[in-house]
């Protein structure tokens, strides 16, 4: 993988190039809202699966929702835990199958202060930044590593562009889904199926379960490749690929490998991932987010 830079930080950029920024993600949202209407088949509404025929657990994901580390901002934290228990319903008793893949976006929708959403944290344009529904990426990430090690199709999946929680030691790096409403998506689906999902917050933990008819008929191997750091500018870059190997639990065939994950992602390092708009002494940023203290607190 090359060395090119990262694109520029939010801080560094003028009010004119913040508002082109904007138009272009304008532009995304109309475009995928578009083709949500046009190919509704790609994208189908969510489903509830039926109460009865699901009886058999293929799969279950636990993921806490605390970070260890001691960077995390409390508010936003509180935040973020809060953004995750509110949204983890939206994809409780959802059906799957091979034809009706799940889309992150068009299962949960838009994050709104309306809705319940508060404010937690958020990586956005090289920033570590306060937004409403902020932390939301963690249920993202839940979902593409079950989902990974699963078989499932990848059909849609984008890596987070800043490392602001170190990794847990032991594990492995990259299985992660960045999303930004609704043009940056997680969009997968079951090899086999139907499949029910389910999603719980329960004592600090997200659960993700899978039920199906039957036990899957295979299993998955997944590894890191041409995983390293360059340094740039910007500091540290760390790149990889997450390879999978589908295998038939029967015979033992393979019955595919490939690349279901490329990683490219600037390492911020303990004083950088303290720093949010909350604390950030920059005066002459354009993109600076105020946040009502009150709303915050209340997180």
């Amino acid at each position: 993988m090359s060395s090119r830079t990262v694109a520029p930080r939010l801080v560094d950029l003028s009010s004119a190039a913040l508002l082109w920024r904007r138009s272009k993600q304008l532009a995304l949202q109309a475009n995928r809202l578009v083709r949500w209407a046009a190919t509704p088949e790609r994208w189908p509404r969510p489903q509830l699966a039926p109460v009865r025929g699901l009886g058999v657990q293929v799969a279950s994901h636990t993921v806490e929702l605390a970070r260890v580390d001691p960077e995390a901002d409390p508010l936003l934290e509180a935040g973020k835990q809060h953004n995750v228990r509110l949204a983890a319903p939206a994809f409780d008793g959802l059906l799957l199958t091979p034809e009706r893949p799940l889309s992150f976006w068009r299962t949960l929708g838009r994050l709104t202060e309306q809705a319940g959403y508060r404010y937690g944290l958020s990586l956005r344009g090289g920033c570590l930044t306060p937004s409403i529904g902020g932390g939301i990426c963690l249920v993202a990430n839940a979902l593409f590593e079950l989902a990974a090690r699963q078989g499932w199709h990848i059909l849609e999946r984008h890596g987070h562009t800043m490392e602001a929680v170190p990794p847990l030691e032991g594990t492995l790096w990259g299985m992660d889904a960045t999303v930004a409403w609704p043009y940056v998506d997680l969009v997968v689906a079951p090899r086999e199926g139907p499949v029910r999902l389910g999603a719980r917050v329960q004592e600090g933990r997200l659960r993700l379960t899978l039920h199906g008819a039957a036990a899957p008929r295979t299993r998955s191997q997944l590894w890191s490749e041409n995983d390293s750091v360059v340094e740039t500018p910007e500091g540290p870059v760390r790149t990889n690929r997450i390879v999978r190997r589908l295998v038939d639990v029967g015979t033992g065939a393979v019955l595919e490998e490939r690349v279901i994950g490329e990683n490219r992602r600037r390492i911020l390092d303990p004083e950088a991932r303290k720093r949010t708009c909350l604390t950030c002494g920059e005066t002459e940023c354009h993109a600076r987010v105020e946040v009502p203290h009150p709303q915050v607190a209340a997180s």
